[in-house]
């Protein structure tokens, strides 16, 4: 039996081990003349989405075996023939699906709803959400499904550049999220070297950065402010310390806020890239941005088809650059699960559909919402997008973390936002500016609460800005709990 003690390490070991992963690592590469990357795919060029005759042979063939096979859709669906082919027009007559309806049929049909259509040997591996809007779905996938996954996340990956000369620790957790094994085998695709860390004891994961030299961290971006807490409070260093010259962020916004992307580079040292678009349910990852960083393009190309519903009917808009929509898919090739025009709650911008720098062509687009992280105030639609892009430029005088708490009975009349302010900053005033700022920016006044710079919570995983609390918690005591005076 080993009885020796642990090694403790000493702020000079720290030291020693950040200046040797800070000298060792190569500069990435964000200053190289833009250079055309290898294709394994020609879907990663294949500009038109809306290409009528391969969408048509696709939609026909996934569209006859859903009519035939799936239970949920025989419900949901009043299918015009049993024979006859399936085409685009076709789907666009058909009624959307939504989240809600998979979780009830899930309910009904447990464990993987009626929607769930292949034989069940055919299921090799088997996910489950977050359950970051509601309660979990369970994920069934077949070898084939799994495949198309990974081919889509490495689309992704080697959009925003990564190399296989990178080692990439990989922090999303493996527990059943699909952004856990997934993602590594996908990171894995490109050639680069992955670090399967997982979440769980960040003062473990610093260590090991610190050890090993990784070029970069896959993670959530809130996840970075845990990670600087701890290097401030245990170690003393500061984030450019750890040496990583590479941020694959996504799970949860953040990225596409400038402020938000700049304030990362800016401590960290690294190039922060929007990496990891994509939804469990349908398809883990097929969404990311290149190293020109204009809009997240479309890589679910043969596998998914995407189409832009109108926010004030059912109609669809054509991707063009301007049009604001929500995010429908239609699966193209899905043998377990299949969604038929499945809406995924993101409203998004089509920012190009040109031919791009980096040599892709499929069109590109920003996230500016979602529809359940909207919240009716006083008759005033609130995204939380918007209240994040506010604290997000005041990062000179706040710590960039903060929440937004409201009412959980409708009509809600009062909104509190708790907001981080940094240490060693002058408030004084403050508190009524920022709610200006704020009342400008949405059209409806809130309320501002400062609190000391580490008094919000951190997580590992997806950060949850919007909590609905009692009345009582809005207008009583518990709103002036550890608040900072002006």
């Amino acid at each position: 039996m080993n009885t020796e003690s642990p090694h403790v390490w000493s702020k000079h070991d720290l030291t020693l081990l950040a200046r040797c992963s800070a000298s060792s690592l190569k500069t990435y590469r964000d200053t190289a003349p833009m250079t055309r990357m290898p294709w394994t795919s020609y879907r990663e060029t294949s500009a038109d989405i809306q290409e009528v005759s391969e969408i048509d042979r696709l939609l026909g063939r996934q569209l006859g075996y859903v009519r035939e096979h799936s239970l949920f859709y025989k419900k949901h669906i009043q299918w015009r023939s049993r024979r006859s082919p399936l085409t685009l027009a076709d789907l666009r007559r058909l009624p959307f699906t939504t989240r809600r309806q998979l979780q009830e049929d899930q309910v009904e049909y447990p464990p993987f709803g009626s929607y769930f259509v292949a034989d069940r040997r055919r299921v090799s591996r088997v996910h489950r959400t977050s359950g970051s809007t509601g309660r979990p779905l369970f994920i069934a996938l077949s070898t084939s499904e799994i495949e198309d996954t990974l081919e889509c996340g490495a689309r992704c990956f080697r959009a925003v550049g990564v190399k296989r000369d990178d080692l990439i620790i990989h922090c999303l957790s493996y527990c059943m999220w699909s952004g856990g094994v997934t993602d590594h085998e996908a990171l894995e695709r490109t050639g680069a070297g992955v670090i399967p860390y997982g979440v769980g004891n960040s003062s473990n994961l610093i260590r090991t950065i610190l050890l090993l030299h990784p070029t970069g961290i896959h993670c959530t971006p809130s996840y970075m402010a845990k990670l600087e807490q701890r290097l401030e409070e245990e170690f003393e260093l500061e984030p450019k310390a750890l040496g990583l010259t590479l941020g694959l962020f996504g799970g949860e916004p953040g990225l596409q806020d400038p402020h938000f992307r700049r304030r990362i580079e800016r401590d960290w040292g690294l190039r922060a890239m929007d990496a990891n678009y994509g939804m469990a349910e349908v398809l883990s990852m097929f969404g990311a941005e290149c190293e020109v960083r204009d809009g997240l393009h479309f890589l679910g190309g043969g596998v998914l088809y995407p189409e832009l519903k109108d926010l004030t009917s059912d109609g669809v808009l054509p991707w063009e650059p301007g049009a604001r929509g929500e995010l429908v898919l239609t699966h193209l090739r899905r043998e377990c699960q299949p969604l038929v025009r499945y809406r995924t709650s993101d409203l998004i911008e089509i920012v190009a559909a040109g031919t791009c720098v980096c040599g892709r062509t499929t069109p590109r687009w920003r996230v500016i919402g979602r529809v359940d992280d909207m919240v009716v105030i006083r008759g005033v639609n609130v995204y939380l997008g918007a209240i994040g892009e506010v604290i997000n430029g005041e990062l000179d005088r706040l710590a960039g973390e903060y929440r937004v708490l409201v009412s959980r009975t409708e009509p809600i009349h009062d909104c509190l936002i708790k907001v981080e302010a940094k240490t060693g900053q002058r408030h004084h005033g403050y508190r009524r500016e920022l709610e200006d700022r704020l009342a400008r920016r949405l059209g409806v006044r809130v309320n501002v609460t400062l609190v000391p710079q580490g008094a919000l919570p951190r997580t590992e995983g997806k950060t949850r800005r919007l909590e609905r609390v009692s009345q009582s918690a809005l207008l009583g005591g518990d709103r002036w709990q550890g608040v900072l005076t002006d």
